[in-house]
């Protein structure tokens, strides 16, 4: 543009230049001074010939550079104020990411079924808007055994009025803390006890709705309500096989105790349905009354949780220093059937579990975290295990991150039993886990 200005500046003073010129040689007389001015006239024309081809060619390469504006969709329905993200130039290339996960493990104490290396899990992630008013999210499992599967993909809005957000397709449930991370965000290598035996070895994860909403308070303070619905992934909590709703609701408080420190608490509960328990199957099986007595598929399940979650990372010193503690407790009531004398009589089962984790960073790119867990178990009043783990972590860069982690397993003669030993029972796992990371993946939520 500045180019632009000072060629029409110059070829105009050439063009009053000219003029005088032009009109000093009609009085002038025919002398030699007269034949010198015709010489330089013509000169001054050669030279605004030429800056008006490269005002031209300046003219043209601007019209280039700036393509034709685009239609503008309407509007969206908000309320004053809010307006909607603009629509992003690279709309059609998605976010491509992918994540690998190499884990090698050992166990010490005798048990080796699940010793040695592989790669246990790779996550493929596709992020993109759909428009200025939604955008999805596509995450692609490929684990060591299985065939590749879909862990999420969900549709959000991004322009509802009153601080409303709609989030629909498949989706980790947004239940306390944990249970919203995919398992390479995870702070140690594998998920706490209470979390696997409640909700399984996939987290609690439904195909639904799910809709989020900033309530408005005089404080100012972040509260924000989730309230989810939808069909449950089979797991241990809600397994029924007729597909019945699961119902949850999240409510979470956010505060700022210091520039440099975070307190969040969390509420959560869970509500559907579920199946009979493996021990009916088992004492059905035992008395031959399998196929003669048909378990109920549709009892009552319900999962209540607490989390709270303290961060505290200097702002002078933030890539040096942080520390973390985080706990969550569970508290399962699930309705069964029992076999008593040969008929199915109606019981009900209270279990709890929890987990405790601590992370402190004193060196830069090196993490240190211990967890201490105690689950029970939704279908067992008396099985539980114990378990304390630390880890250390290293990460080169924000792209991959080394950890070595060992575990001490107790475990009671119930939750043995389970793993086919007798009596109690003691594990000690060590761990061996590395995560690279290629591709533009978003950010996990804090």
């Amino acid at each position: 543009m500045l180019k632009t200005v000072r060629a029409c500046g110059v070829v105009a003073f050439a063009a009053v230049v000219l003029a005088v010129l032009s009109s000093g040689a009609a009085w002038a007389d025919d002398s030699g001074d007269v034949a010198a001015l015709r010489q330089e006239v013509q000169a001054l024309r050669a030279e605004i010939e030429a800056l008006k081809a490269s005002l031209l060619a300046l003219q043209q390469q601007g019209a280039t550079a700036a393509p034709a504006p685009e239609a503008v969709p309407p509007a969206p329905l908000t309320t004053p104020g809010t307006a909607p993200p603009a629509r992003s130039a690279n709309v059609m290339n998605p976010a491509i990411s992918a994540v690998f996960q190499a884990i090698g493990q050992s166990f010490l104490d005798g048990r080796e079924d699940a010793n040695g290396f592989d790669l246990s899990e790779a996550e493929v992630a596709f992020e993109s808007t759909i428009d200025p008013y939604a955008k999805m999210n596509l995450y692609l499992t490929f684990s060591v055994d299985d065939a590749p599967v879909v862990e999420e993909r969900y549709a959000q809005t991004l322009a509802l009025p009153a601080s409303l957000q709609l989030k629909g397709g498949r989706f980790k449930e947004s239940f306390g803390k944990w249970n919203l991370l995919h398992t390479h965000a995870f702070p140690t290598v594998e998920r706490p006890d209470a979390l696997v035996h409640f909700f399984g070895e996939e987290s609690l994860t439904n195909d639904g709705l799910s809709l989020s909403w900033l309530i408005p308070n005089p404080s100012g303070l972040y509260l924000e309500s989730v309230t989810e619905a939808g069909t449950a992934r089979e797991g241990t909590s809600f397994n029924s096989e007729s597909r019945a709703l699961t119902w949850s609701e999240h409510l979470a408080a956010f505060f700022n105790p210091s520039d440099s420190a975070t307190l969040e608490v969390g509420a959560s509960g869970a509500f559907g349905q579920t199946g009979p328990t493996e021990t009916l199957l088992a004492d059905l099986d035992a008395a031959g009354l399998t196929g003669i007595l048909e378990p109920d598929e549709r009892r009552p399940s319900d999962v209540y949780g607490m989390d709270i979650t303290w961060k505290w990372k200097p702002l002078q010193a933030n890539t040096y220093r942080s520390f973390t503690a985080q706990t969550e407790a569970l508290w399962s009531r699930r309705d069964v059937e029992v076999l008593t004398g040969g008929v199915l009589e109606d019981d009900t089962i209270a279990s709890s579990g929890g987990y405790l984790y601590l992370e402190g960073q004193w060196i830069k790119r090196w993490k240190i975290g211990v967890r201490g867990d105690l689950a029970g178990f939704p279908d067992s009043e008396t099985d539980r295990t114990w378990s304390a783990a630390g880890v250390v972590k290293f990460a080169p860069s924000e792209f991959q991150e080394i950890r070595f982690q060992v575990k001490r397993t107790r475990l009671n003669p119930g939750a043995a039993a389970r793993l086919g030993g007798d009596g109690d029972q003691e594990d000690t796992q060590v761990f061996f886990e590395w995560i690279p990371i290629i591709g533009a993946h978003g950010a996990h939520k804090y």
